[in-house]
């Protein structure tokens, strides 16, 4: 790994360990460019290693929904919510691309992690279908492509994949229970919000060195 490269992972890592300080602190600008930064890093970083491109275009989009995310309001969450769609495409897209669907017969547990994938993807939305509203179909289609994104990650050989999908999958579940089922003073809203950004980064930087690892 060249230095120039390295130094940009070290910078996305400390930014991305750095941002915990910067949860408590209302909605706004500081926030929203501490909040895009690491998964940037990290797509410049993927840039720098001559990634596939689908992956720095993933982390790009991830990016672009960390920034809408980091303020209130509905057509900012709808924003973030494209943002993440367009980027869980992107990496179902690269896994179906660097994977072999036939390593999904070839193992139990993937066949496992499979159909649990897609239960989970059903029980959310069916919890969260009354209280998203009229955002319900939107909610639908983003559990169908996270979904579709965790049995694609199955489909590669490293379990780095999969272990970086299904810490992105749980991540983006916890967030939709926050937001639709958690009002502003429930209890548990704070631990959830430290959960949400703890398994994000970390499936985004894992996500990011395994399939680095793969293309080199």
């Amino acid at each position: 790994m060249e230095l120039p490269a390295l130094i940009v992972l070290a910078l996305a890592l400390v930014a991305g360990l750095s941002y915990f300080a910067i949860l408590p602190r209302p909605a706004g600008h500081v926030r929203a460019i501490w909040k895009t930064l690491p998964v940037a890093l990290l797509a410049f970083y993927a840039f720098l290693m001559e990634a596939p491109a689908l992956l720095v275009l993933a982390l790009v989009l991830s990016a672009l929904g960390d920034a809408f995310l980091a303020y209130e309001g509905e057509k900012n969450f709808i924003g973030g919510l494209s943002s993440f769609l367009l980027a869980h495409i992107a990496y179902g897209v690269l896994f179906y691309e660097i994977g072999d669907l036939r390593f999904l017969t070839d193992e139990t547990w993937r066949l496992a992690a499979a159909g649990l994938s897609v239960a989970l993807a059903v029980l959310l939305v069916a919890f969260l279908w009354r209280p998203a509203a009229r955002l319900a179909p939107a909610v639908l289609a983003y559990a169908t492509a996270i979904a579709a994104m965790a049995i694609l990650s199955l489909s590669v050989l490293s379990v780095a994949v999969f272990v970086g999908a299904a810490l992105f999958l749980s991540s983006d579940a916890v967030l939709a229970v926050e937001t639709f089922k958690m009002e502003k003073s429930h209890p548990m809203r704070w631990l959830a919000a430290l959960y949400v950004w703890a398994s994000y980064f970390a499936a985004q930087v894992v996500l990011t060195l395994a399939v680095v690892a793969i293309a080199s």
